[in-house]
């Protein structure tokens, strides 16, 4: 469900996205969303996600932010070995989520946590092949030292919504009330590509999306 109104180019390619089919219950999902005014990924967003995942092959995924689960079983369709660790702070939506996941046929490859992300993200043990960011935007610097932590040598992380609308890149002005959270996620474009074990690129997909690729462990060790 797109923030604003899209420009010739996005209405373009969403309109050679329509050409690609979804499933039954990826469309039921996405009327849900448009009816209780729920956002989820924007289509093009969609289709570079479902790329990235395939070519990570993922064993383990962790994903902040489950929302109502569309994104998740984007991720684990593409990932058929993969289990989904995933965490969301609003337990009605989370509950909505698994329940998508059940009709999705992917439930036994899911790990739900209800909580907030700040208290969740910092505890969690073990590495991840991919990590999905789509929650909080205000604190994705401050999970950003503990996902490069548990992010393994060659996985991805991708972050939605970096450009927040265009105001972080100056496109569009910047709404009063936004203008704290543009800074937040302005600092945190500038942190993720200071960190030297990342190879990051920040691209104008969808909302603006951020794609980084784990390049060292901290003995330094090259891995790709």
């Amino acid at each position: 469900m797109p923030f604003k109104t899209p420009g010739k180019t996005s209405e373009y390619i969403r309109s050679l996205l329509q050409e690609v089919p979804v499933s039954e219950t990826e469309q039921r999902i996405l009327d849900y969303a448009d009816r209780e005014i729920i956002a989820v990924l924007l289509p093009e967003t969609v289709a570079f996600l479902r790329q990235a995942v395939m070519l990570a092959n993922p064993k383990r995924i962790l994903e902040i932010g489950t929302g109502v689960g569309y994104s998740g079983i984007v991720m684990l369709q593409e990932a058929p070995n993969a289990t989904l660790y995933t965490v969301e702070m609003d337990e009605a939506r989370l509950e909505v989520a698994k329940r998508n996941f059940a009709e999705a046929g992917v439930l036994s490859r899911t790990v739900c946590y209800a909580g907030d992300c700040s208290e969740i993200i910092p505890n969690l043990t073990g590495q991840f092949d991919f990590i999905f960011l789509d929650g909080p935007k205000a604190q994705y610097c401050e999970y950003l030292p503990f996902l490069s932590r548990i992010l393994s040598a060659g996985g991805i992380l991708f972050c939605d919504n970096v450009l927040y609308e265009g105001m972080v890149s100056g496109e569009r002005e910047i709404k009063n009330h936004k203008g704290g959270l543009v800074k937040k996620l302005d600092l945190f474009l500038h942190k993720l590509m200071a960190d030297r074990t990342l190879c990051s690129s920040v691209l104008p997909v969808g909302d603006g999306v951020s794609f980084s690729i784990k390049t060292k462990e901290a003995n330094g060790t090259k891995k790709i």
